[in-house]
Order: structure tokens, then sequence, then C-alpha cells
């Protein structure tokens, strides 16, 4: 016999403050965007701020401007990945207030670890804005540390349900300080892995072998929808990074850009990525 899904692991079920903290903290976030693009919408703050001249050479097809976003399109789509995370934060805490049982998935028992990965996803929407606004060598540094980061948590949440007893000794926090040191340490030395791009792509790899064992082991029972999503949202966004990196997708002077369709895409594919862990639920003697 199968048991249903409880309600409480799906989306809907959710009190409306969970909501609200979650739109709320997006909104927040947006307004924050367009204050200071509107501020500083003709005026090349970075430049200024820098002191010397930046870079004008780059892999997107987006124009770069006299501006605080000197890559309009591409810095508002990181309020994609702020989404994903403020969701994920907002759906942790609610975890965090209530009784849970054995019927629950892993991270709806242990919010922590999915709290921390929504941390992560708005550490990527930070750093990825600074990449497209500044458009600097420490900015790409942001971009690169969000990056890694929100994909070794999304590792840990798949591993942690693996090491339930490591995760319950030590909980979140060892799991973001492990998260956070390893994409410290990819950043600062990539060369023995092969560069921030090989690094990438392994971490990506690796994610996506996880989540391919998971499906067809399906213990614990979770819903294809999720990952078929996952998977699908982020074979598109590349396919869409590539025509703008071929500089075919759009004009430059466009606000649709396919790098912001990469941004906005793949923060999808984190979100559904995220949902396969939450969805899920045990199987029991009776399963």
């Amino acid at each position: 016999m199968t048991e249903a899904i409880p309600a409480r692991d799906s989306l809907r079920g959710a009190p409306l403050w969970v909501h609200a903290f979650a739109i709320g903290v997006s909104a927040a976030f947006t307004a924050l965007f367009l204050l200071l693009y509107l501020w500083y919408r003709d005026d090349d703050v970075w430049q200024r701020w820098a002191g010397e001249a930046l870079q004008t050479s780059h892999a997107f097809a987006e124009a770069i401007r006299g501006s605080i976003f000197r890559q309009r399109a591409n810095t508002f789509s990181n309020l994609g990945y702020v989404y994903v995370g403020a969701y994920a934060v907002a759906y942790a805490w609610w975890d965090a207030r209530r009784v849970t049982s054995p019927h629950d998935s892993y991270v709806v028992r242990q919010p922590a670890v999915v709290g921390f990965f929504g941390v992560a996803c708005i550490v990527l929407g930070i750093g990825s804005a600074l990449m497209h606004a500044a458009m600097t060598p420490w900015g790409h540094k942001a971009d690169v540390y969000g990056m890694f980061i929100v994909m070794t948590a999304l590792i840990a949440m798949q591993w942690a349900r693996r090491l339930p007893a490591v995760s319950r000794a030590y909980g979140g926090p060892v799991l973001a300080a492990v998260a956070a040191v390893v994409s410290i340490l990819l950043i600062r030395y990539p060369a023995p892995f092969g560069g921030y791009a090989t690094i990438m792509a392994g971490l990506i790899a690796i994610t996506a072998v996880n989540m391919i064992y998971d499906g067809i082991r399906r213990n614990p029972k979770q819903q294809a929808r999720w990952g078929i999503l996952a998977g699908s949202s982020l074979a598109l966004a590349y396919y869409i990074w590539n025509l703008d990196k071929a500089r075919v997708f759009s004009a430059p002077e466009s606000w649709l850009q396919g790098h912001a369709l990469w941004h906005l895409l793949t923060a999808v594919s984190l979100g559904a990525a995220a949902l396969v862990y939450r969805t899920e639920t045990p199987r029991t003697e009776s399963s």
C-alpha cells in the first residue's frame, strides 16, 4: 500500500506569514535594486570608486552602460535567486516552528539544512548582481563564490539525508560552515581542480548524479515532476546561455537578454531541486 504524501510536505498548507515573509524579503531587495538604478542610472559610480579604467570586454551579449548597473537586465534578473532563497528560508522557519513526524521528509524534520540552502541562494543573487553591476574582478569572485556555495549547499542537503546521525548531532551550522569553507578554498585554489568553469561543471555533475541516483532508487519516495522541472530548466538555461554567448539571442541594448534568462531559469532549477527533497516521503514497512 502506498501512502499519500502529507499535505504539509507540499507547497500547500503553509500559513499566510510564510508567503508574506518570502514576498516581503523579495520585494525589499527589488525596491533596493530599483532605487539604486533610478538614483545612479546615469552615474558610472564604479568608475569613480575604482579610480581606474574598468573592463569593457566580457562574455555576455548585453551592452555595458555608464550606470550603477553596468548591465541592467543581467543585474535585475538575479532577483530570481533572492526569491527562491527567501521562500526556502520561510519554509525552513515554518518547519522549525511545528511538530514533525517520521512521515515528513528529512529536510522538513531538519529545517536548518534547507534554511542554509535558502541563504546560499540569496548570497548567489547578491554576488551575481554585483558581478553584472560592477563588472570588476572582485565582482566576478563574488559571483563565483555565490555559485559555489549554493551548489555545495544543495549537495549538503542531498548527503545529509544519507548521514542523518551526523546532521542530527551537528545540525545546519556545521553544514553551513563546511560548505562555506569548501567554497572559499575552491575560489582561492582553483588551479588543482582545473579552474572555475571545471569546478562548477563538477559541482553540477555531482548534484545531477545524486538526483538521478535518488530518482532511480526512490527511497524515500519522490515526486518526479520536481526533478524533471529542475533538469529541463537547467537544460533550457544552458541552451540560451550558449546563444547569448554567441551574440545571437538578442540585441545588446534589449532588456530581454539570454544571460538574464539564464539567471531566471537556473533559479527555477535550484528551487525545483530543493523541492525534490522537501516533498519526498520516507518509505514505511507497509509501503
